[in-house]
């Protein structure tokens, strides 16, 4: 069987990463470990440890590479086309639709136009400003089936016939939500971007209330790019940098609150153990923590009540009662996500089967 995989982007974001790495587990699950895989990546060099094909679709000053434009040409050749889940349809700010038309434009249009199955994994779809959500619509409702993992998404894109359904790192296999008997270590971590070029100033204070106690923090993406976390990050005081490793492995250090702008690095997080407060910088971020049934625990990080926000990270820090009650309620919302993904995986072998 042979399926095409849509819209990567880099293994150096580690929620991008991830969320390649959750779209190949899904179809293993759902097909066997024998399928034959081409994935399209604008950095196709951060997925060489990946034993499939991977084609570069970043577009050069002399257009795009012969083998991406040989694989969307012969797009029909596939049993299936799959779109990895993430946030890369945006047309927000005139930059960001002009990356969106030449990055992803060719790929949706082409899962618009083949004659194959076509599937894509749950979206955050949107802002589409300028016309662009007309363009985004009649192209995703000549998709097959469309998944949208925010409540808004699904309100503006209802005539695409789009799906609700959590984002693939909430429906991850293999996950250890934090217990409500982990006593944390007193010390906060930060993990924080810049958002359209610049840390909110009131991130900046939120850190500096915790300078006191003293706190870490942890680079999610290093990408070498624009979209680069490290930066950001230096304009932090922290004690030390925590490496990837130590946080973001079940076991491998103490239970930690986590304070973090990345969706996927707030997720990661919960999975491996820890408490986490999400200041979100677009709809996926309310999205996922309504699905895991902590939304108390998610902000907008252009505008958030800093002394809250102060708050809830104290009372992780030190209330045994506040850890019960958030643990309780994100396992009790945890329990269902199996059922939910089994029905994913069913979708998906029921769309291969259409051809």
């Amino acid at each position: 069987m042979r399926i095409l995989v849509l819209h990567g982007y880099s293994a150096a974001n580690l929620g991008d990463g991830l969320l390649v790495t959750e779209t190949l587990e899904l179809l293993h699950e759902a097909f066997g470990a024998d399928v034959d895989l081409t994935i399209v990546a604008s950095h196709p060099e951060t997925f060489s440890a990946l034993p499939h094909r991977v084609v570069d679709s970043m577009p050069r000053w002399n257009g795009y590479a012969p083998a991406y434009r040989a694989v969307l040409r012969e797009i029909d050749e596939f049993d299936l086309v799959v779109a990895v889940g993430g946030g890369y349809l945006r047309a927000g700010r005139p930059v960001e639709a002009l990356k969106t038309l030449l990055v992803h434009g060719p790929q949706l249009r082409a899962a618009a136009r083949t004659t194959a199955p076509t599937f894509y994994m749950p979206q955050s779809i949107g802002p589409a400003r300028g016309g662009t959500r007309w363009i985004f619509e009649a192209l995703l409702r000549a998709v097959d089936m469309v998944h949208v993992r925010d409540d808004r998404s699904l309100e503006q894109f209802r005539r695409a016939q789009v799906h609700r359904t959590p984002d693939l790192a909430v429906l991850a296999s293999e996950r250890s939500w934090p217990q409500e008997d982990s006593v944390p270590d007193l010390h906060p971590v930060f993990s924080i971007r810049a958002i359209h070029g610049s840390v909110p100033e009131a991130v900046m204070d939120l850190a500096r209330r915790f300078e006191g106690v003293g706190y870490d923090t942890y680079i999610q993406s290093q990408t070498g790019t624009g979209n680069d976390d490290r930066a950001a990050t230096d304009q932090l005081s922290p004690r030390r940098v925590i490496d990837r490793a130590e946080l973001m492995t079940t076991g491998a250090g103490p239970t930690r609150v986590v304070v973090a702008v990345r969706l996927h690095a707030s997720l990661m997080a919960l999975a491996a153990g820890h408490f986490v407060v999400h200041l979100a910088y677009e709809r996926k971020g309310f999205g996922a923590f309504s699905d895991l049934g902590v939304p108390d625990f998610v902000h907008n990080v252009n505008d958030f009540d800093v002394d809250l926000v102060s708050e809830q990270i104290e009372r992780l820090r030190t209330d045994p009662a506040a850890r019960r009650d958030y643990a309780q309620a994100l396992h009790s919302r945890a329990a269902q996500m199996p059922a939910v993904r089994e029905s994913l995986v069913g979708s998906l072998r029921r769309a291969a089967a259409s051809r």
